[in-house]
């Protein structure tokens, strides 16, 4: 596929992961509930995980090494968009 092609200049950034089998079972089960293609639900979960506040707190919390690299969520209010922000130690 060429990029932007037939998109209408909405850009698709493609992520590729390794699932291990019991959590593409349990993707599959939920795509089937939900009636949407795994990809789409995955897609689904990453936006709702990267716009939830307490989420991205906790992974924070349990996985960040550098505080350097810390954000912070904030939503914007013109948009109403969450937006993740550097937030610089000094």
């Amino acid at each position: 596929m060429i990029e932007g092609k037939g998109l209408g200049g909405k850009k698709i950034n493609r992520v590729n992961m390794s699932l291990s089998n019991l959590y593409d079972t349990k993707l599959k089960r939920l795509a089937t509930s939900c009636n949407m293609p795994p990809t789409t639900l995955a897609c689904l979960l990453i936006e709702l995980s990267l716009d939830s506040d307490a989420l991205v707190s906790v992974l924070q919390d349990r996985y960040n090494v550098h505080n350097a690299y810390r954000v912070l969520t904030l939503e914007n209010y013109e948009t109403g968009e969450i937006e993740l922000i550097l937030h610089e130690r000094g």
